[in-house]
């Protein structure tokens, strides 16, 4: 599925979804799905190795 940063105009594929400019002011960042699914990403990532170091 193709994501587009509002903002910049930038697409991507929501495998690879990472803001590419998370430092900047973004007035769209608290809907955007780029930056949700990234934060998603990131989450599921903890959990494995939360999962893996405790087996």
């Amino acid at each position: 599925m193709k994501l587009i940063c509002e903002k910049f105009k930038e697409s991507m594929e929501s495998e690879e979804a990472e803001c590419r400019h998370p430092n900047d002011y973004c007035q769209t960042r608290t809907s955007c799905m780029i930056c949700f699914v990234e934060k998603e990403r990131k989450r599921e990532m903890a959990r494995e190795a939360q999962k893996k170091q405790s087996e």
